[in-house]
């Protein structure tokens, strides 16, 4: 899209910039079944409540939402936010997401990472990120499901299964998409200033 359809949008739409809030223009992938591949695996620190987290980036592989990105952001937290005992089952959900995303990927995710979380949760992430590094690129299939979020409607809440896939290929670009193809390639020590556009 270019910047004058994107004018052209936010001008014919209920964009009003005197109200101070910028629109969330479908900022996330939409409900479904989606070909991934774990693209990145992370840990970082929130700013605001500077509190550790983990992120699994999934990529979508094909479809209309081909390129854009999930950020799966488990925590082992013992504490919330306010201080207050994480709940179980959020610690729960969490354990669970990370074996599966390993799982799917053929990492079988032992149970260490999740015991030092209880005295050490940044040293849990920098461990599974490590862990995770070798299996960067392997595809799975991904399901997002939204559900109502009572304290918050905006934004619901991202369930998500996943399935192993053997079928999942990464997309290549082919030679008429390369527009460098068959052009005949100089050792760089041969290119003189006349080889060079500028």
């Amino acid at each position: 899209m270019s910047m004058q359809s994107i004018l052209n949008k936010l001008n014919k739409g209920d964009f009003d910039p005197n109200n101070g809030k910028i629109e969330n223009d479908r900022m996330v992938i939409p409900d479904g079944t989606y070909n991934v591949t774990l693209s990145a695996v992370t840990h970082g620190v929130w700013n605001n409540s500077n509190t550790d987290y983990i992120r699994f980036d999934m990529t979508v592989l094909d479809g209309k939402e081909a390129g854009r990105i999930e950020f799966i952001r488990p925590t082992l937290a013992q504490k919330t936010a306010k201080g207050k005992e994480m709940p179980d089952f959020v610690l729960s959900r969490s354990i669970q997401t990370i074996k599966i995303i390993g799982a799917m990927v053929g990492y079988n995710v032992p149970n260490k990472p999740f015991i030092d979380a209880i005295s050490n949760e940044s040293t849990a992430y920098e461990e599974l990120t490590k862990d995770f590094q070798p299996y960067i690129g392997r595809t799975m299939k991904m399901t997002i499901k939204s559900s109502p979020n009572k304290k918050d409607p905006e934004h619901p809440y991202r369930n998500y299964e996943f399935a192993k896939s053997n079928d999942v290929k990464i997309p290549t670009p082919s030679d008429k998409d390369d527009p460098f193809a068959g052009q005949k390639t100089k050792d760089p020590s041969e290119i003189s200033d006349d080889d060079l556009p500028f």
